[in-house]
């Protein structure tokens, strides 16, 4: 699905191939792009900030029910803890990485400055309780699909453990060759 990718030119598409390290990249929500966020249920989220005396800090958590609003816009519902320990307050924004896996050993990475969307009236009075999720807005800065990193290592560390298991089987099978001798 992802090792090729055609770019319209003056008269004809040029096909671009990718191979691993190479990405696609872009600024704007494409219809594609749309389609692979609004198909998942559950994503993971990383919310990260610098604060005074730690350098960087990251919170993990889920993103729920994404929708994107426009090319540039995304809304999901996140947990109410994950997202209060990453801004620290209710009315800060924060940088947050969406990760979604979108088969081909390809991981679709969306960054952005992340919101909480502020509730109506109606909705304040009816969620005064804590609720466990809490509706964010995404502003998009920039997204990419490529190679998990971590896919071509798991490929690796499954063929030498066939090759280890082989082996294995080799060795037993020479031991029990040479014990009837």
């Amino acid at each position: 699905m992802l090792h090729s990718i055609v770019c319209p030119s003056m008269g004809h598409s040029i096909i671009h191939p990718f191979a691993e390290g190479a990405a696609v990249w872009g600024q704007v929500i494409t219809p594609s792009i749309a389609h692979l966020i609004q198909s998942q249920r559950e994503l993971p989220i990383d919310f990260s900030r610098v604060r005074p005396g730690i350098v960087f800090e990251v919170e993990t958590g889920v993103a729920m029910l994404p929708h994107v609003i426009d090319a540039s816009t995304l809304r999901l519902h996140v947990e109410t803890s994950a997202f209060r320990h990453g801004t620290a307050r209710p009315d800060a924004s924060v940088e947050a990485v969406v990760r979604i896996d979108v088969g081909g050993d390809c991981t679709l990475k969306v960054w952005g400055k992340a919101r909480a969307e502020e509730p109506t009236q109606r909705e304040q009075s009816r969620n005064r309780n804590l609720t466990s999720t809490t509706p964010v807005i995404l502003a998009i800065t920039f997204w990419e699909i490529s190679r998990a990193p971590d896919a071509r290592f798991d490929h690796l560390l499954r063929e030498s453990a066939k090759n280890d298991r082989e082996i294995r089987q080799l060795r037993s099978q020479v031991a029990l060759a040479m014990c009837s001798q």
